[in-house]
């Protein structure tokens, strides 16, 4: 395995922080009857992932399901850390890593709403250093092998990834400039990472085809310009906060460290927590190098693309409040207009026809999107329900972590569901999601049987 590759997906497993707060009261769960569910068929949510504990395909998970505003299932189970046999809890400490993104691409449209910049704003407008970048001439072309840029990216582009930036998780010569300009380095504040970037080429012309990217890394870059504020403090003072998400930030303090579930991996058909112990899975943790538990040392990245650790609950409070256009418990966060925007397919069909291709190619989210798939402004969108071939209702919204979070929100039928677990390279989180899906539509379908 090539070691430039093991250290961006290092990158991708080591934490980046602000400090997290007590964990609220558990809340309230309802009879799954009250919002249209079985309440047999939604209990078989946890024995169907206590089966994958006991046969040890997974250490332990949280699921959360609501409907209309109200928690009709949250349970944990299996263990939080399966070698010190450390029981899940609602409340576990999760790495959300790419479930990140969401976050930080609403941060910057909070900004949209107040007029402080067009989606069409190129990106050099507040970071110059993009004003004269080049374009490989090939994604797999030689650094030196470059064009004129055909337009600037614009920031519409790096909140629907097609600015033509990636994320740097391959090995060819384009991935191994990340590292060596150091966009990887948990020392690397965004505005350094800004620095860097503008260094190297992008990978195709802006605006041609979709690309994941750290493009909400830029995204939160410019929170922090038009803001002037940290990144870090403006998330906390108009998301967390308003929406009374305590455990969600980019540092967990030493009275919470307890709470923090280490990643996990099979080795000799073993389940164990990657470390210095156990080692990881090929791509995963370099030993001796930043270790998955080192969330509780606060570092000068505080990214877009990952770093955030969260809970179930806190999670739901944030997807919740996109579901209710923009507001929860009568605090708003964003206007519901802006809400609808970002949860429009803003893809063409040639980018999202791209889209599916270059996902298909990706061993990390092969199942992401495909022609039925489209992506808003931060999150996936169910295009064509029929193609999808999922019970998913069109326009619902979604996205996933490296470590098996996972989260949907479907507006037709009023459901949010949020799933958390830690594992690479164990029971990959399209698996959970395909399991949970079927299982929450199921309840909800029986439930209509019998009435």
């Amino acid at each position: 395995m090539n070691k430039i590759f093991l250290l961006r997906v290092l990158f991708f497993l080591t934490a980046f922080q602000v400090s997290l707060g007590v964990s609220q009261d558990s809340l309230l769960v309802i009879n799954p009857t009250e919002v249209g569910f079985s309440s047999k068929h939604l209990a078989k949510i946890e024995s169907h992932f206590q089966r994958k504990v006991d046969r040890g395909e997974l250490a332990g998970i949280v699921t959360l399901v609501a409907r209309k505003g109200k928690i009709a299932h949250l349970s944990a189970i299996g263990y939080q850390d399966v070698n010190q046999e450390i029981p899940m809890k609602t409340n576990t400490l999760f790495r959300i890593y790419s479930m990140t993104k969401p976050i930080a691409s609403t941060a910057l449209m909070m900004l949209y709403q107040d007029n402080q910049f067009q989606l069409n704003d190129p990106l050099s407008k507040f970071i110059p250093e993009f004003k004269d970048l080049h374009v490989l001439k090939t994604p797999d072309s030689s650094l030196d092998e470059i064009f004129e840029m055909q337009r600037e990216p614009s920031v519409l582009d790096i909140l629907r990834h097609t600015a033509g930036f990636a994320h740097g998780l391959g090995s060819n010569e384009y991935d191994n400039a990340f590292v060596e300009t150091g966009i990887f380095r948990p020392e690397t504040s965004l505005a350094e990472m800004m620095t860097a970037l503008a260094s190297i080429p992008l990978v195709n012309q802006p605006g041609s085809a979709y690309r994941y990217s750290i493009g909400p890394d830029i995204a939160l870059r410019l929170v922090e310009i038009i803001s002037k504020m940290d990144a870090d403090d403006y998330l906390e003072q108009f998301i967390f906060g308003p929406l009374a998400m305590v455990d969600t930030g980019y540092l967990v303090s030493s009275e919470n460290t307890h709470r923090l579930s280490p990643v996990h991996w099979i080795k000799d058909n073993k389940l164990v927590p990657i470390g210095v112990r156990y080692g990881s899975p090929p791509g995963g943790v370099l030993e001796n190098d930043w270790s998955v538990n080192n969330y509780t040392v606060d570092h000068e990245y505080k990214g877009g693309s990952l770093g955030l650790v969260s809970t179930v609950e806190d999670y739901w409070r944030f997807a919740q409040a996109i579901l209710n256009g923009g507001i929860l418990n009568d605090k708003r966060i964003i206007d519901e207009s802006v809400i609808q925007l970002m949860g429009k397919n803003h893809l063409t069909e040639q980018q999202q026809y791209l889209a599916a291709i270059n996902f298909q190619e990706s061993s990390w989210k092969p199942d992401t999107l495909s022609p039925d798939i489209g992506f808003g402004l931060g999150f996936a969108v169910v295009e064509n329900v029929e193609g999808y071939s999922d019970s998913k209702s069109k326009g619902s919204l979604f996205w996933a972590g490296a470590a098996a979070t996972y989260f949907w929100i479907d507006p037709v039928e009023d459901i949010v569901v949020v799933a958390m677990t830690q594992h690479m390279g164990v029971d990959g989180v399209w698996s959970i999601e395909r399991d949970l899906t079927k299982l929450v539509y199921g309840a909800l379908a029986e439930r209509r049987k019998s009435n």
